[in-house]
């Protein structure tokens, strides 16, 4: 049984739950698995009412570093979770995985080796799709020096190039640029919203040339429809505007952003079933 006392957590990964039985276990052990062993792990149950809690439950009592939370009331979205889940941590940096996406077990350990060198506030990562019950690959770690580049506030505006389950944040980022928007028009986008938000207040973002992800796409999934998540983004980019007294601007260029965003979009998609 791993003890919360061996290591001080440098890093406290929050991973929202609601109906997720079927995947959750795989993605606890995925997040145990890891080289970098100084991390805490809140669980943000969302009500569910399946037999996620019971499974969560038995994995917390092996492990004491995960810790299991239920929510008072359903939030309708997994930006409530992530708030909650952070309004917990007391780590430096705070991580997100869904529940049921993979990661790969170097993951943790290039992303804060990355920090250390570049300062950056946020450290992302490539990801690679895959479909339930396809065989995943596994990935080597890459080699150092472990290439980067940077994800600059006017590339977000093209599209969110930012997997969430890849992010590892300082949590004074997340301090200045606010919480998760909980409201229903972001569902889905609340990650995207929070990137703009973060470069937009001139903190930077990292990107890890190499996947660390093994990232879930299920049918069901709410970004599965594409044409409602381009309106969402949409909005998501003309309140970045309208944060820069620009929204007349954006009313102009609407139609410009929305062949740029499903260009890139399908160019992304692409790109990740490949690596």
């Amino acid at each position: 049984t791993n003890s919360a006392a061996d290591t001080q957590a440098q890093v406290t990964i929050v991973v929202p739950v609601y109906n997720a039985e079927k995947y959750i276990l795989e993605t606890l052990q995925s997040i145990a698995r890891q080289s970098f062993r100084a991390f805490e792990v809140i669980i943000v149950d969302d009500c569910s009412s399946d037999g996620s809690a019971d499974i969560v439950g038995r994995f917390c009592e092996h492990d004491q570093r995960f810790r299991y939370l239920r929510s008072l009331a359903n939030f309708g979205g997994p930006a409530g979770p992530r708030n909650l889940g952070i309004s917990q941590s007391m780590s430096p940096w705070v991580a997100f995985c869904d529940a049921d996406d993979v990661w790969v077990p170097h993951k943790l350990d290039i992303q804060m080796q990355v920090a250390n060198l570049t300062g950056a506030d946020v450290i992302s990562s490539e990801v690679r799709d895959f479909a339930d019950g396809e065989p995943r690959p596994d990935f080597a770690p890459p080699k150092s020096p472990v290439l980067t580049h940077t994800i600059p506030h006017a590339r977000l505006l093209l599209k969110n190039w930012i997997a969430l389950s890849s992010v590892v944040v300082r949590r004074s980022a997340l301090k200045i640029a606010g919480p998760f928007n909980e409201a229903h028009t972001h569902i889905a986008v609340e990650d995207f919203d929070m990137w703009l938000r973060i470069t937009g207040q001139g903190m930077t973002i990292r990107r890890v040339m190499s996947p660390l992800v093994h990232y879930r796409k299920l049918p069901t999934s709410i970004s599965a429809s594409k044409t409602m998540m381009v309106r969402k983004a949409l909005n998501v980019i003309g309140e970045d505007y309208a944060r820069r007294n620009q929204a007349r601007l954006f009313g102009v260029i609407r139609p410009i952003h929305c062949l740029l965003y499903i260009g890139t979009s399908a160019w992304m998609r692409g790109v990740r079933r490949k690596l």
